[in-house]
């Protein structure tokens, strides 16, 4: 039997990173991954890169549109079997630089197929046992599905079938889910030519953002053409036809194709957890502490199978963390939401980072809070977003120049990208004068962020702070 310092279940975000981690400082490390095909997990395959890759093509059908105004003639609608080209072509090139012949040109030890515990020490693997001092288990998260009656009066897709399968526009599109996923979809899907049907159960799109974020991508998406129905729920499927039940009362749609995106499950089924002593939540969850631990001492968890916050940079950071926490024990550091940020990459992108409110006042966390509209911002007026909004969550320990950011939101193109200073801000404790004494080159886009804060600084303009300044220019003036 093999022996190893560290085996790796999974070879998606969290398990790439965990095992480069373990292999560059020279430990003997074990990459399993049951499919050779899926190395670099959701994300690469059937996450992130399509659906960006998507959303970037659908983003020239709009630019297209929104351009006859200025006299460009454009008509059509897209072929899908094209889209899905491209989209697979750059999945390849990603693809290639974390595969198995890749990580293996490196010098790293990779196994393909179904990795089993047989007891808290020990894996099996097609009849062949390996044994470690530590387990990290990456083993990722599917779509949670649910069974709808009629569902075979429909082609339904998850996330993962989306971008292999949907080889053909659906005329009529049934996108069930209001969260990142389904917002994505729908307003991708709208623009390359399908009418979108989006059937939320909430009470507003991207329940863990501020409804004042969703109702203006609500808007937007009306704007768009897309058909909203928030409070409601798919009660069974037709021929071509899909009934949904909203505010107590039936409504039938036309359908030729439905996308299920109601979140994601953790993947823990045929693992051997009970074997190993790993033990799961009443959800069917593993269960882990604050430091990423199973019930078994010698294994943690990661990447979505954590089953806290599921993204791809959210697996990046636990790794970070764990290996911090490994090799440095006695300074161990616990696993928090508190810098975790995340964008949702509709137009505008929703994008946060830190707690939410809620999670500030949960958590008894004093906060000022600023918000600020984009309707007066020049490069919002010239560029067409003044509906756009930001709001901070500033510390209240501190006087005001000396401020810290605790949280952040923002919608507006390219909020992504706008936010990071922000964020940067928060994680390295810059007081926000000094964000606000800074020069930006004008009309940046990012000139919003000193603008937010600005709001917070005309409060220490006091009337005796002005009657100062004027007596000082009349004397030496």
């Amino acid at each position: 039997m093999k022996k190893y310092d560290v085996i790796v279940i999974g070879a998606g975000s969290a398990g790439l990173g965990s095992a480069g981690v373990a292999h560059t400082i020279g430990l003997k490390t074990l990459l399993i991954e049951k499919d050779a095909d899926h190395f670099g997990g959701d994300c690469t395959n059937f996450g992130c890169v399509p659906s960006k890759a998507l959303i970037h093509i659908a983003h020239h059908f709009h630019s297209a549109q929104q351009a006859e105004q200025f006299g460009l003639q454009s008509s059509g609608k897209a072929d899908m079997k094209k889209v899905l080209a491209y989209i697979h072509a750059k999945q390849a090139i990603i693809r290639n630089t974390e595969d198995a012949p890749a990580l293996r040109q490196h010098g790293q030890e990779v196994l393909i197929g179904h990795a089993r515990f047989v007891n808290d020490t020990t894996i099996e693997v097609d009849g062949e046992r390996f044994s470690s001092k530590v387990f990290l288990l990456c083993t990722g998260s599917s779509p949670r599905t649910l069974r709808i009656e009629g569902m075979e009066h429909t082609r339904m897709y998850t996330n993962e079938s989306l971008f292999t399968e949907c080889d053909h526009l659906p005329e009529h599109f049934i996108i069930i889910g209001g969260g990142p996923i389904g917002c994505e979809m729908a307003q991708a899907f709208q623009r390359l030519g399908s009418q979108v049907y989006l059937i939320n159960r909430g009470d507003h799109l991207l329940r863990k953002e501020p409804k004042k974020v969703s109702k203006i991508l609500q808007q937007r998406f009306k704007s768009e053409g897309i058909e909203l129905y928030n409070n409601a729920e798919v009660v069974h499927f037709e021929k071509d036809r899909v009934v949904i039940k909203k505010d107590g009362r039936r409504i039938s749609l036309p359908q030729n194709a439905a996308l299920m995106a109601i979140g994601r499950l953790a993947n823990t089924k045929n693992l051997g957890l009970e074997e190993a002593g790993i033990q799961l939540t009443t959800e069917g969850k593993i269960k882990v502490d604050s430091y990423l631990r199973s019930s078994n001492s010698r294994a943690y968890v990661l990447g979505d199978a954590a089953g806290s916050y599921m993204f791809s940079h959210g697996a990046e950071k636990m790794v970070r963390q764990l290996w911090r926490n490994l090799l440095v024990p006695i300074f161990q550091k616990k696993n928090t939401l508190e810098d975790l940020s995340w964008v949702t990459f509709t137009d505008p992108q929703v994008a946060h980072f830190g707690y939410t409110e809620k999670e500030l006042t949960t958590r008894n966390l004093a906060y000022h809070r600023q918000d600020q509209s984009f309707s007066h911002d020049d490069r919002a007026i010239i560029q067409e977003y003044t509906d756009a909004h930001m709001s901070l969550w500033l510390d209240q320990k501190h006087s005001i120049g000396k401020r810290i950011i605790r949280s952040g939101s923002m919608i507006a193109p390219q909020a992504g990208e706008l936010i990071q200073e922000m964020q940067l801000a928060k994680h390295a404790s810059i007081p926000i004068q000094a964000i606000t004494n800074r020069v930006y080159p004008y009309p940046v886009a990012s000139r919003i962020n000193q603008k937010t804060l600005r709001g917070q600084m005309d409060q220490t303009y006091k009337p005796w702070k002005k009657k100062l300044a004027r007596l000082s220019f009349r004397m030496f003036n």
